[in-house]
């Protein structure tokens, strides 16, 4: 890297995390508020655990209180995840730390995307309460940030500034999607012989929707959805933007956008082994018996990928 200073590629990096993650979170919970609502009669342990279950895709986080109600648990979820400043992960807070890593590197950005994550914050700052109406809240956050990645798209540079937002961006979606199915997904593969079919594929379908694929998957598997079925299209589908091999591909484009044709990093290497590992072990990494551990080890590639880029490029 011969242009940017390292501090200045590391805030830009996180930037695009936060901005991903922010707008990932407003999905979800939108997703966990129609699922209570279609679910919360049929199966409210499963709706509880829903909630709860957040705590577990973004590791660290604090968890709900155990023994709540349905109505207790969303809630309290609410609180935590949309607007809480006690939890670093909240949509609040993740758009919060994106506008003081786009303040640091304003001479990066264009007027348009500044504007954008500006406006984006005031939307929340000026929101208080949840109880009024959190869907339209988290609708109008999630259109923000989607009109903050429009901008981005149509004014950016493809210089490195831009591939190191698209690396955080990425290296973030994939990262979630893995801890999403570690987390969701299993106990929906492991279902009895009499299962309450209903529930079942509302959960299937609310997984897909948590990542933004349930009509992606529809188009590539038509109306049929089976747990592995789902675990496939997310883990392997190079045509969907929110799949891991997507993704995976994606960072490697942009890393070797900015290497330049230079020695071959440690960070590339992991990325080259985890892309012929998405390439060429399909078979056996959906056949292992703890389908947990196997996203459970890929999201911990990706994070050695995270821990190489930080020694290389940011570390100062």
């Amino acid at each position: 890297m011969s242009v940017m200073l390292s501090r200045s590629a590391e805030n830009i990096y996180w930037m695009g995390r936060y901005l991903e993650r922010g707008g990932n979170l407003c999905r979800m919970l939108l997703v966990a508020e129609q699922l209570t609502v279609e679910i919360r009669g049929l199966a409210p342990s499963r709706t509880t655990e829903f909630w709860e279950a957040f705590a577990d895709v973004f590791p660290g986080s604090p968890r709900l209180q155990e023994s709540l109600d349905v109505d207790a648990a969303r809630m309290a979820g609410l609180h935590s995840w949309l607007l809480g400043t006690e939890n670093e992960f909240s949509v609040a807070s993740s758009i919060h730390s994106a506008r003081e890593n786009a303040r640091v590197v304003r001479e990066y950005l264009t007027r348009e995307v500044f504007e954008q994550i500006n406006e984006c914050w005031l939307k929340l700052d000026a929101s208080v309460r949840v109880e009024h109406d959190p869907d339209a809240l988290l609708s109008q956050v999630q259109h923000a940030i989607y009109g903050i990645g429009g901008a981005i798209g149509r004014t950016f540079s493809r210089d490195e500034a831009f591939g190191f937002l698209d690396i955080g961006v990425m290296l973030e979606r994939v990262y979630r999607v893995l801890q999403l199915l570690r987390h969701r997904l299993p106990l929906l593969m492991d279902t009895p012989s009499e299962i309450d079919i209903p529930v079942h594929h509302a959960l299937l379908r609310s997984a897909l929707r948590s990542v933004g694929s349930l009509e992606n998957y529809r188009r590539s598997n038509g109306a049929g959805m089976t747990p592995h079925a789902v675990a496939s299209f997310l883990l392997f589908d190079t045509s969907s933007t929110h799949s891991v091999a997507f993704g995976v591909a994606s960072i490697e484009r942009s890393l070797a956008e900015i290497e330049r044709g230079g020695v071959l990093t440690d960070a590339a290497r992991k990325l080259g082994r985890l892309s012929s590992q998405l390439r060429y072990e399909e078979r056996d990494l959906l056949g292992r018996h703890d389908f947990a551990a196997v996203c459970g080890g890929l999201a911990g590639d990706i994070e050695d990928v995270h821990e190489s880029l930080t020694r290389l490029y940011f570390t100062v």
